[in-house]
């Protein structure tokens, strides 16, 4: 078996961009190996990176491709033949295009059709030939948030590609990109390291890099960071955990060392969010507290060098640290020389968008949701000066802490926590992975905001790309959702929707509809992907009307849960047939059932079992145990089976198909309080 290894080395990525990016050129060779007849599950694949490097190491590829066969489908047998079965222009056309005999063309039948195809043989060949052919391709493929063209090809990358190494079997594998020819020398450290370093063969490929003070594997990265961080942090003193942060220093260094500084105590005075603030995102400095989580002044900072120099290096950053906070200093004192009040007038010259008005007109806005959901008085007074703030020189010099410096304001002014707190937690969660806020009223404050942003933009046809959300519409999307669940909040998304589209003079009903298919879909990222729901069962709850956020993740996981019992899968079967025979017919009617008229002993039986566990799953759903009115519903597959069995439904007589459709839409009914259980398609083997 063989080995390869491919290194695309550049100037300096930024450091968000490295992962995703570094997952695609590492996904794109795997297709490529797949494509070309390789198991790719016997493979040994690493991958490694730098902010100068992306690096993709792969053992137990094959020697040569082995010789394989290879099925072309051309025309429709339609098109190929004549009305009396001869060959037509088109099926020689593509014989000669593939360099076959008519006479060796065959028919394939697909499952689109009957195609007229031939068998190309290819022979073996060298599997670095695979590689020469298909790495421009999966270069290429990398998508990037933006990019960038440094030559008259106008070949676009994150940044300039600087050198390539790609060696195979320990010999040099003959590739150009972009004039560059790939070959076996790597770069180490830009300061520290050789500039030129030859690679022998993969294995040394780490070692090689580590002696010139380049650690490419980022766990030994990340957990060199973790280990000096712990050892320069001062007794009794705690560093402020910040995963986000940890990630972003280990990508934005290839030798990271850990360096402790401080700053004058007299800043301690600003409020420790200002102080955090200022220091993780200006700097990417770590904060630290004391163990009753008061910030103190010392820091932790990560820097892309050794252990020389430190004292110099170390007086540069607190210089640095200092102005920036003399800055949040100045700006905090003067920004409390007015009122929040005072600042609301102001926001009548703040723009939100050009179309949708000022920051003013917004708050309004907020205000008549937040008023629909609730009468609270506290909540109005938030909702009238959470956006207040924006007009402050704080925010505006760090926009990280809108919303948390309203709050703070309002805290300084006395104004009660129902309120102070609201402001300051209305943003959250800032990102899918943070918390949602504490109070109902931020929550509902929250909510009200973002449903304004979405069908505001809706509205005048902002809406977001695969490669454009200017106005974050799907984390503002995700924000509603976390916060409906994790508050358990009795809103409806339609009752959402409506409340936000109110406010608005442009309204169309095709518009509203996309707004709840766009909710819709963060509700299927979120039970895929944060709860683990599987497709089918996704598809059932949403089958039928959404209630609240909360109640249909109840519903979701317990039909995840229900559908493994043994009786279940011939009751998603049975809800099918019933689907199917209810189709187009009123599930709200209320038909009675009629036992007199029943001539089969299936009907009657399943009638009276019905009848006796009808109450009981109905009190079960009122209270949303649905795994256990689930478990009952199963109980009735047996007799619903041998009805179907003994009972026609659709029949000619009136009386009595009238009847039996309405066991059936009796039965629906009960289920649709669940799910379409019909939808339902994976069971237990």
């Amino acid at each position: 078996m063989s080995e390869f290894l491919l290194e695309i080395g550049s100037e300096e990525i930024p450091a968000l961009m490295i992962q995703p990016a570094l997952s695609q050129l590492k996904e794109g060779l795997l297709e490529l190996f797949e494509d070309n007849g390789v198991g790719i599950d016997a493979l040994i694949l690493n991958q490694y990176s730098s902010p100068r490097r992306m690096t993709v190491a792969v053992s137990g590829l094959p020697e040569a491709q082995p010789e394989r066969q290879e099925i072309i489908l051309g025309p429709p047998k339609a098109v190929a033949m004549d009305d009396v079965g001869k060959p037509t222009r088109a099926t020689f056309g593509f014989a000669k295009k593939n360099n076959v005999h008519p006479d060796d063309l065959e028919i394939f039948n697909t499952t689109k059709g009957s195609y007229v195809g031939c068998r190309v043989k290819h022979a073996e060949r060298p599997f670095s030939e695979v590689l020469q052919e298909g790495l421009d391709a999966v270069i290429a493929g990398i998508s990037w948030p933006k990019s960038m063209y440094w030559r008259r090809s106008r070949f676009r990358f994150i940044r300039p590609i600087r050198w390539l190494v790609a060696i195979w079997d320990g010999e040099i594998l003959e590739y150009e990109l972009e004039g560059i020819k790939a070959g076996r020398e790597t770069r180490g450290h830009r300061f520290l390291g050789q500039s030129v370093l030859p690679i022998e063969c993969l294995q040394e490929y780490k070692s090689v890099l580590r002696d010139h003070f380049v650690l490419v594997d980022e766990e030994e990265r990340r957990e060199k960071i973790r280990r000096e961080i712990e050892a320069e942090t001062p007794a009794g003193l705690e560093v402020i955990e910040d995963e986000a942060l940890l990630g972003m220093t280990c990508y934005l260094n290839e030798f990271p060392t850990v360096l402790q500084g401080r700053f004058n105590e007299k800043f301690l005075d600003l409020p420790g969010e200002i102080l955090v603030t200022v220091m993780r995102h200006h700097q990417k400095y770590f904060a630290t507290q004391d163990s009753s989580g008061k910030i103190q002044n010392f820091f932790l900072t990560v820097l892309n060098t050794d252990d020389r120099f430190l004292d110099d290096i170390r007086c540069g950053h607190e210089r640095v640290l200092k102005a920036r906070l003399e800055d949040a200093a100045f700006f905090w004192e003067n920004d409390r020389k007015q009122k929040l009040e005072g600042r609301v007038a102001e926001l009548a010259r703040v723009t939100f968008q050009k179309k949708l008005g000022s920051y003013s007109e917004k708050t309004e806005r907020i205000r008549a949701i937040c008023n629909q959901i609730s009468g609270e008085a506290t909540l109005d007074q938030a909702a009238r000066l959470c956006k207040a703030d924006l007009t402050t020189e704080t925010v505006f010099e760090i926009s990280e802490l809108q919303g948390v410096m309203g709050g703070l304001c309002a805290r300084s002014e006395g104004y009660p926590a129902e309120v102070w707190k609201a402001i300051y937690e209305h943003y959250f969660p800032i990102t899918v992975d943070n918390v949602v806020p504490s109070t109902l009223n931020g929550a509902i404050l929250s909510i009200a905001d973002r449903i304004d942003t979405i069908a505001g933009c809706f509205s005048i046809g902002i809406r977001p790309t695969s490669s454009s959300d200017p106005f974050a519409l799907r984390r503002q999307a995700q924000g509603i959702i976390k916060i409906l669940l994790e508050k358990k909040l009795d809103l409806s998304i339609e009752t959402l929707i409506e409340m936000g589209f109110k406010q608005f003079e442009i309204r169309a009903d095709t518009t509203v509809d996309e707004v709840k298919d766009f909710l819709i879909r963060r509700i299927r990222y979120m039970l895929a992907n944060d709860r683990g729901i599987d497709y089918d069962v996704i598809n059932a709850v949403l089958g039928i009307k959404i209630i609240t956020v909360s109640d249909l993740v109840r519903r979701a996981e317990a039909l995840q849960n229900i559908r493994q019992e043994n009786d279940f899968s011939s009751l998603a079967e049975a809800d099918k047939r019933i689907r199917n025979i209810l189709e187009g017919r009123d599930l709200d009617q209320s038909t009675s059932v009629d036992p007199s008229l029943f001539e089969t002993q299936a009907e009657k039986e399943l009638w009276d079992y019905f009848s006796i566990l009808a109450p009981e799953i109905e009190g079960l759903l009122d209270q949303s145990e649905y795994e256990k009115s689930l478990s009952l519903m199963a109980r009735l597959s047996g007799r619903l089976d041998q009805f179907f069995v003994d009972a026609m439904v659709l029949i000619d007589n009136d009386n009595l198909r009238n009847n039996r459709l309405a066991i059936l839409v009796k039965l629906a009914r009960m289920f649709r309080r669940v799910a379409d259980i019909s939808r339902v398609v994976r069971f237990k083997d």
